[in-house]
């Protein structure tokens, strides 16, 4: 009797469409049993075949549904989640280092414009050279300065001493200064509030200086530089107080007129 009861149930699971929620009759005695009945064809309770059939059901499920929604791997996010700005694409992690000739009007004017045109130019080649060794990108050209950025700041406090180090030689000094962060690149230019603020650093620093920001000397921990602490600085034009390090020439500086 029990058997026929279970073959009557069969049957009529499988007179159903697929998918629908089938709701069987049963004698009082059986326990309630509700059977959803997922494929077309004949019900078997074989655990491997159900499971093929669920499986089978969430990729019918999956490829149905927008592009937008794909599910991949547990979740499903919209496509927008992880997309990013097209400006983000242009950001950048770079150390930034600017250089500038001190007094360099006072140099021009008792120069004169040929004189100082020549100097300039000797400035000029000299920085490029040793942006160019340390594996820096010039990015702007300031009249009496550069603007570089480099792939870590040992390389660009590095260069620093070194285009100070040359620009002696010529009887000029040069103040430098460096900071870190992501900044705008595009079209060989860049932009954003880091190369405010190593501008900022650079007029702080005394002739024959590299001075540079807590980050860039945190970031050069085990580098074998050593900085001198030059305290909480207000730069100009900047919310907050920054705390400044420098790296003194170990060559002498001429001295100004």
């Amino acid at each position: 009797m029990h058997k026929s009861i279970q073959l009557r149930w069969f049957e009529q699971a499988e007179a159903k469409p697929g998918g629908e929620h089938v709701r069987l009759p049963r004698p009082a005695s059986e326990p309630h049993a509700n059977i959803v009945h997922m494929t077309t064809g004949p019900a078997r309770f074989d655990r491997q075949r159900v499971l093929a059939q669920v499986l089978n059901h969430i990729v019918t499920a999956v490829r149905s549904l927008p592009a937008t929604t794909q599910v991949w791997g547990k979740a499903a996010f919209p496509a927008s989640t992880f997309s990013l700005k097209e400006d983000d694409h242009d950001r950048v992690l770079v150390a930034v280092l600017i250089t500038d000739i001190v007094d360099s009007t006072k140099w021009a004017a008792e120069m004169g414009d040929r004189d100082w045109r020549t100097l300039l130019d000797r400035h000029n080649d000299a920085t490029r050279r040793q942006i160019k060794r340390f594996g820096g990108k010039e990015v702007g050209n300031l009249g009496d300065g550069f603007v570089g950025i480099f792939a870590s700041p040992s390389r660009a406090v590095r260069c620093a001493l070194a285009i100070t180090d040359a620009i002696a030689a010529l009887g000029i000094s040069l103040r430098s200064g460096v900071h870190a962060g992501e900044i705008y690149l595009k079209d060989g230019q860049i932009s954003g509030i880091v190369a405010h603020i190593a501008a900022r650093i650079a007029a702080t620093a005394h002739p024959g200086e590299a001075c540079v920001s807590r980050t860039v000397r945190d970031l050069m921990v085990g580098s074998g530089l050593v900085f001198e602490d030059r305290g909480i600085h207000q730069l100009r034009g900047l919310p907050e107080e920054l705390h400044l390090y420098a790296m003194p020439s170990l060559v002498r500086q001429p001295t100004p007129v």
